[in-house]
């Protein structure tokens, strides 16, 4: 699925960000917190659901690693300042994603081939093996049910 917002376009499946057909660096936990805010826009995300989401054994000082994260996105959404654009934050509860997106399924350019070759292959494979298997069968047994001609030598010459 592909969800556009803003100048950006987000594929889930590759999970990768583009903007204005750009490939834009985001990675990690920042990419992670990305997809949670696009599974749900326009919803509060809180805390808690982002901590157990990325930070499951919290092994890491959850509120500053937090934080980190969303300035990392921010500052690849061009999102800084007072009036932000896509991502709201509600003091001590967590975020929203306010820009409108909206999600399409992903299509496929009508000139793209398909990738069957790695079936097309195995089948062709089993089709050659079977045909191969038939002849040696067909030769077996024509052999012993049709008994072979001698061969027509040349008149030989007697010698003088």
């Amino acid at each position: 699925m592909v969800k556009t917002f803003g100048n950006f376009e987000f594929d889930d499946r590759r999970r990768r960000l583009r903007a204005g057909g750009q490939a834009v660096r985001l990675g990690g936990q920042a990419l992670d917190v990305l997809c949670l805010l696009l599974e749900k826009p326009g919803e509060l995300i809180t805390r808690e659901e982002i901590e157990r989401r990325l930070w499951p054994d919290r092994t890491v000082d959850f509120h500053h690693s937090l934080d980190v994260v969303f300035s990392r996105l921010r500052t690849v959404l061009d999102d800084k300042g007072a009036s932000p654009r896509y991502i709201e934050t509600v003091p001590r509860k967590g975020y929203r994603f306010i820009e409108p997106v909206t999600a399409q399924p992903e299509d496929r350019p009508a000139n793209k081939p398909r990738h069957w070759s790695r079936p097309l292959l195995a089948c062709a494979a089993g089709a050659i093996l079977a045909a191969i298997l038939a002849i040696l069968f067909a030769r077996t047994r024509y052999d012993k049910f049709v008994p072979r001609q001698p061969s027509q030598a040349s008149p030989t010459v007697p010698a003088r």
